[in-house]
């Protein structure tokens, strides 16, 4: 290998300035010159490692991003918000977050302010929010996470991820030492990762990292996925057409078989997961199976783990090993990943099912059919494997491996819980509590940016906002923050300043509105309050009466 010492860069990294000082080696011939800041792999490392530079260099590249985003908010043909939301996760937040599961853990928190800032400006194109909309308020109306929430998000995926390699891999060592820091304030990737791993419940082991054991040339065992019932009924069927249909196609299927039925539960479909298997075999004798699925598990992975225990038992009872498997679960997601073949599989559990595959198909020679059958409309196999992944979702838990994904989406829930919990005292907690701020769509722009400012607390309609910020000055106030002023009251009924909460809850002119939404003229209940139609109604009709109380004057 020639190193070249033209393109060798030297940084020292060290507390103290004065070991930086007229620091120089010779690469190749050529002298080499320590610098202030290193470039490596698109991240600007510093010496300290506070990764203020990086930071600056960060938000220089996202200013044009957040211009493109901009000129997309055009009022008659501009984007949707859920697509102006997608442009700025992927596009601006995409360009903020470069790495940044290695180096945004160790960023001092006066630097992540910075990327904070461009994320608020982000926010604000969404959402059309006032400058001064409190930060909470803002990000949580727009749906973007904080940078904050995402620091410890991404370094518990990337934890995992480390994890899950080999013992003897580099980066296993690394996630795997215990070393006493030497510096309180400086933080990293591990220290941050176990931290969201405690906060989201993450105690079981991770699960290996799939090895690379198939080639895509390889032929896959002649198994048939059927994800549908025939003449499927109609988005809306009641239950006992689904129970129908789904028997009528049944019927058709070979009877002389082994049947099977699985099914997978999850509490809330994130937590305690029970996998359940039920088996019929062509003598008539049946078989239960219940297995844990994982403290923290989704209902795919857990309807995953059912198929895998389910198989794996067919495989190993010999006594019908020539008759036809007919597996049927109502886990269409499930069916759809493993349809695309064992080399596409991208998780140990999901390879798991197919090597289970193979296994029972006994290279072609036996015919297996997986069929997606609907669920809850009852079907007695499908209600008797959603009893017993329910009964399986007791069992202990501990010891079932978690995998990287499930982590990934664990921590990003903790972390916005928190986020929530931690919402200052004020008009958006009032209204908001803890909770996400309802979906707005289906309206035109001016509409949702007045649902989003009245929500958040700053309305630009306002007359006490106007006065505030100095477009509504009096002849004895110029702009002050004071409610109690003359020219913050609100102009329809002179009886206080016209806050949001005013606005939304009290006003005796929108009096009879607020009958005709709630069927009562008092504050409606929190629920109805925040919701987008009725803020909508609300902001429209305050501004038609003030269009006429302008026209009067």
């Amino acid at each position: 290998m020639v190193v070249s010492g033209e393109k060798t860069q030297v940084l020292v990294l060290s507390q103290w300035p004065k070991d930086a000082v007229d620091l120089s080696i010779r690469v190749a011939g050529a002298r080499v010159e320590a610098r202030e800041t290193l470039n490596l792999l698109g991240v600007t490392l510093d010496r300290l490692l506070h990764f203020g530079p990086h930071c600056k260099r960060m938000r220089q590249r996202t200013r044009p991003r957040l211009q493109h985003l901009r000129r997309l908010t055009g009022r008659d043909w501009g984007l949707e918000e859920r697509q102006l939301r997608i442009v700025a996760n992927g596009y601006v937040r995409g360009a903020l977050e470069h790495a940044a599961a290695a180096w945004l853990p160790a960023a001092s928190p006066s630097h992540v302010e910075v990327l904070e800032r461009e994320m608020r400006e982000a926010a604000r194109v969404i959402t059309g929010c006032t400058r001064s909309t409190p930060t909470e308020a803002l990000m949580a109306e727009a749906g973007l996470a904080p940078v904050t929430a995402r620091k410890t998000t991404l370094a518990a995926r990337f934890l995992a991820k480390a994890r899950a390699l080999p013992e003897e891999d580099p980066l296993r060592r690394v996630a795997d030492a215990t070393v006493n820091p030497r510096l309180k304030a400086v933080t990293g990737w591990r220290t941050v990762g176990l931290e969201a791993w405690h906060m989201a419940g993450v105690v079981a082991p991770i699960e290996p990292v799939l090895p690379p054991s198939v080639a895509p040339w390889e032929e896959a065992p002649p198994v048939v996925f059927d994800l549908g019932i025939g003449a499927t009924p109609p988005s809306g069927a009641s239950a006992e057409t689904r129970r129908q249909a789904a028997a009528l196609h049944l019927a058709s299927l070979p009877q002389c078989a082994t049947w099977a039925w699985t099914d997978g539960s999850a509490t809330g479909g994130v937590l305690d997961g029970g996998a359940g298997g039920y088996i019929e075999w062509p003598d008539g004798e049946s078989h239960e199976l219940r297995a844990p699925a994982g403290k923290l598990c989704s209902s795919y992975r857990a309807e995953m783990v059912a198929l895998r225990e389910t198989l794996n038992y067919i495989g190993n009872h010999t006594d019908h090993e020539e008759d036809p498997i007919i597996l049927c679960t109502d886990s269409q997601a499930a069916l759809s990943a493993l349809r695309s073949g064992p080399a596409e599989q991208r998780t140990q559990l999901n390879r798991a099912v197919w090597d289970a595959l193979a296994l029972v198909s006994d290279n072609g020679e036996r015919q297996v059919r997986l069929q997606w059958v609907p669920s809850h409309c009852g079907l007695p196999g499908n209600e008797m494997a959603d009893s017993l992944a329910k009964e399986a979702a007791s069992l202990p838990q501990e010891q079932v491996p978690v995998d990287t994904r499930t982590v990934h989406r664990a921590a990003a829930r903790a972390a916005d819980a928190r986020t929530r919990e931690q919402r200052p005292p004020g008009w958006f907690r009032t209204l908001m509590g803890t909770t996400r701020p309802p979906t707005v769509s289906g309206l035109d722009r001016l509409t949702a940016i007045d649902v989003h400012q009245l929500r958040a607390g700053h309305w630009s309609g306002s007359q006490q906002y106007l006065h505030r910020i100095g477009k509504s000055p009096t002849r004895q106030c110029d702009a002050c923050n004071e409610r109690a002023c003359g020219g913050a009251l609100c102009p329809l009924c002179k009886e206080e300043a016209d806050t949001p909460d005013h606005i939304l809850l009290r006003c005796p002119a929108q009096m009879g509105l607020r009958f005709r939404l709630t069927g009562s003229i008092h504050a409606p209940t929190r629920e109805t309050a925040r919701s987008t139609s009725y803020i909508a109604a609300m902001a429209a009709a305050r501004r038609g009466m003030l269009s006429r109380e302008a026209s009067r004057r």
